[in-house]
C-alpha cells in the first residue's frame, strides 16, 4: 500500500477544509464555466465548492484519493478522475473559468520543467479571462528564517497527530519532507469504517514518509506563471487576502488568462 493510499482515510483530519479558503475560491469562479481542482486529494474543497452551486472536476495522481473523493459526491455537480497533474490538457476538454492547486502541491513535481509544463497546460485549459490560483509554502520566508519543518497539526478527538520535518540540500533548490502521522486511534481493518471508530479495533498506527519537494521562490513562481500564459498576477500571504510578508507561512498567487470580457 502506498503512502497516500495509506493516510486517506485521515486526510480529511489532517487538512480540514477551510470556510475561507472556500470563500477566497468561490470569489474567482466563473458563471456558467465549471472549475478544476488540480491536486484534490479527497476532493474536499471540490465537494464544498459544489455544495454552494459551481461545477467541478477534481483531479489528483493517487488512486485511493479519488476513490474517496467520489464517496462524498453522490448528487453532486463534480467529477472526480484520477490523472497526472502536469498532463491535464492532454485529458480535459477545457472550458474551466477556474483552475486552482493548493495545499502545497505544485511543487511535488521534481523539476520547473515539469512545472511550467502543468502550468502550461492550465492555461490552456482556461477559458480567456479565467482564473489560476496557486497556493505553495512561502519557501523566501522558509529560507530566510532557516526553519527546519512546518508547525505539527493535531486533532485531539482523534488522536491525530502529523509531523513535517525539512532537511535541505546543499544547493538549497530542494527540501526532503519527512513526515510522521501517528493515530492512537486509527480506522479498523480494512480501511472502511470512520476515522473515529471504535478504538479496539486496531492497533495505533504510525507511517512514516519522505519525499523530495523542489524549493520554488516567489520570483521563479511568479516567472514560471509569466511564461505560462498568465497575466495580472497578484500574491497574498494567505487565503485571508492578508499581504506576504517573511513571516507568513503559504504563498498565494492568482492570475489571470488574457483574454475574455
Amino acid at each position: 500500500m502506498g503512502f497516500y493510499e495509506a493516510i486517506s482515510p485521515y486526510y480529511d483530519l489532517i487538512f480540514p477544509v477551510e470556510a475561507g479558503t472556500v470563500d477566497f475560491l468561490a470569489r474567482r469562479v466563473r458563471s456558467g464555466c465549471p472549475s478544476l481542482d488540480a491536486a484534490c486529494g479527497t476532493g474536499g474543497h471540490a465537494v464544498a465548492l459544489a455544495r454552494r452551486g459551481h461545477p467541478v472536476t477534481g483531479v489528483d495522481l493517487d488512486a485511493a484519493m479519488i476513490e474517496r473523493a467520489r464517496s462524498k459526491a453522490p448528487g453532486l455537480a463534480v467529477d472526480f478522475q484520477a490523472m497526472d497533474m502536469a498532463r491535464l490538457a492532454e485529458g480535459l476538454p477545457g472550458g474551466y473559468g477556474l483552475v486552482y492547486c493548493i495545499g502545497n502541491s505544485l511543487v511535488h513535481l521534481d523539476s520547473e520543467e515539469l512545472m511550467a509544463q502543468a502550468l502550461e497546460g492550465w492555461c490552456e485549459l482556461l477559458v480567456p479571462g479565467g482564473t489560476a490560483v496557486v497556493q505553495i509554502i512561502h519557501y523566501d520566508g522558509i529560507l530566510e528564517r532557516g526553519a527546519v519543518g512546518l508547525p505539527t497539526l493535531r486533532d485531539e478527538e482523534h488522536g491525530l497527530e502529523f509531523t513535517r520535518r525539512y532537511d535541505y540540500a546543499p544547493d538549497r533548490s530542494s527540501v526532503d519532507f519527512h513526515t510522521v502521522l501517528t493515530v492512537r486511534r486509527p480506522e479498523g481493518s480494512g480501511g472502511k469504517g470512520q476515522a473515529h471508530g471504535d478504538p479496539g479495533r486496531a492497533e495505533p498506527l504510525r507511517l512514516e514518509h519522505s519525499v523530495a519537494l523542489r524549493i520554488l521562490k516567489r520570483a521563479a513562481l511568479e516567472a514560471l506563471m509569466r511564461g505560462a500564459g498568465f497575466r495580472d498576477l497578484e500574491v497574498f500571504g494567505g487565503f485571508d487576502e492578508g499581504p506576504l510578508s517573511p513571516e507568513t507561512l503559504p504563498l498565494v498567487l492568482t492570475a489571470r488568462k488574457p483574454g475574455g470580457a
